[in-house]
């Protein structure tokens, strides 16, 4: 693993993309409450500027930059814009809970550009200020759909598999840089993003985790840690039986509930 950041975060400058809404603003108002000068980023606007104030009562310093991550254009412009950073918050993401055969090009085109090109290509460009300066970090919020299979959202899945490749890849890529590249794998979330939007329940096998718990996730990384799961039950022995025993993994998903879960959603979502 690279090495790691401080757990103080008082002045550390902090970019977090796909913050106005969603786990964002809950990241945002975290790392506000530590004392980190942020930069936050997202196509809305209004949205974002009330973000912003939210996080400027909370005693932060912070930018605010209008992007969208899916331009070319607009994350040139954004890092440019953002100036020398400590910290890459790679948050924004998009899904569309369908079968794959009922999406569209678009669609699958949105998800993996915003999903994986996008933190791809931000954490290329910011990478060389953090190695030329011998300190970092780059963290990026992908899911526990990025850890095991997750039917009716496939494609968000390989966007979020490519996020926990890429994140531990780097991390040992960046041994002795003092760059630290680490990842959070959220699972079904009360209160905000994406699955609370739908208003559905997760399945009594999984429960909900806090926006609070993604947060501190994102702290932890920050200081150290390389992959975090947020999730309210241990899953690591799960997901080594699925290693151990592929065949395993259809009839575990069904017997917990979670193909039946997403199977209800069919609407598309984006934060």
């Amino acid at each position: 693993m690279g090495a790691c950041m401080s757990a103080d975060l008082k002045g550390k400058r902090v970019l977090i993309t796909g913050a106005s809404r969603g786990l964002g603003v809950h990241i945002a108002e975290r790392l506000a409450r530590e004392g980190a000068v942020l930069v936050l980023a997202a196509r809305d606007r209004g949205k974002l500027e009330r973000v912003a104030e939210r996080c400027r009562q909370l005693g932060a310093r912070v930018d605010s930059i209008v992007a969208d991550v899916a331009r070319a254009d607009d994350r040139a412009r954004l890092l440019s814009e953002a100036g020398t950073l400590d910290v890459l918050v790679n948050n924004a993401g998009v899904e569309f809970t369908q079968r794959l055969v009922d999406q569209s090009e678009e669609q699958v085109r949105a998800q993996i550009e915003i999903n994986l090109v996008a933190p791809i290509e931000l954490t290329r460009v910011a990478l060389a200020a953090m190695v030329a300066r011998g300190s970092g970090v780059v963290v990026n919020v992908s899911s526990m759909s990025g850890k095991a299979a997750t039917p009716f959202n496939s494609v968000y899945a390989a966007t979020k598999h490519g996020l926990v490749g890429l994140s531990s890849s780097l991390d040992i890529e960046l041994h002795g840089t003092g760059v630290h590249v680490g990842v959070v794998c959220p699972g079904f979330v009360s209160e905000a993003g994406m699955w609370a939007d739908t208003g559905l329940h997760a399945p009594a096998a999984m429960r909900e985790v806090s926006p609070a718990a993604v947060a501190q996730a994102v702290v932890d990384v920050i200081s150290g840690k390389g992959e975090v799961l947020v999730t309210p039950r241990p899953m690591r022995p799960l997901l080594a039986l699925r290693q151990l025993v592929p065949s395993l993994e259809g009839p575990m998903l069904r017997a917990m509930g979670v193909a039946k879960a997403l199977a209800a959603r069919a609407q598309p979502r984006r934060g």
